[in-house]
């Protein structure tokens, strides 16, 4: 055979595989392009479905220690308040005259 035939023969063979390969192998390479870019917007967003969660379990702790700081500072003002109520009816009580003609305080 003329090296020059087989040559030819060859490359056009080569050429074939090649055109063909990319014919055959385009689809499949873009569906499993667009598979990978679904997975990664999937674990995207379970990233941020991780994210959110964390920054709402941050805000709930929050809040959490701020009711309780409040419900401590509404107690202490209850302490004060029945302190304050308890002062002022004893004061009350020496102010009033007594029965028995005696001055005020004078207990």
């Amino acid at each position: 055979m003329d090296p020059y035939t087989l040559g030819g023969m060859i490359f056009s063979l080569i050429m074939v595989l090649i055109v063909g390969g990319f014919i055959v192998s385009f689809p499949i390479m873009r569906r499993l392009g667009a598979l990978m870019e679904e997975s990664i917007r999937e674990r995207r967003a379970g990233r941020l479905e991780h994210t959110q969660l964390a920054q709402l379990q941050g805000q709930i702790d929050a809040l959490t220690r701020t009711l309780e700081s409040t419900e401590r500072q509404l107690e202490l003002l209850g302490e004060r308040q029945d302190f304050t109520e308890s002062l002022v009816d004893s004061v009350s009580r020496r102010a009033l005259p007594r029965k028995d003609g005696e001055e005020p305080g004078a207990g």
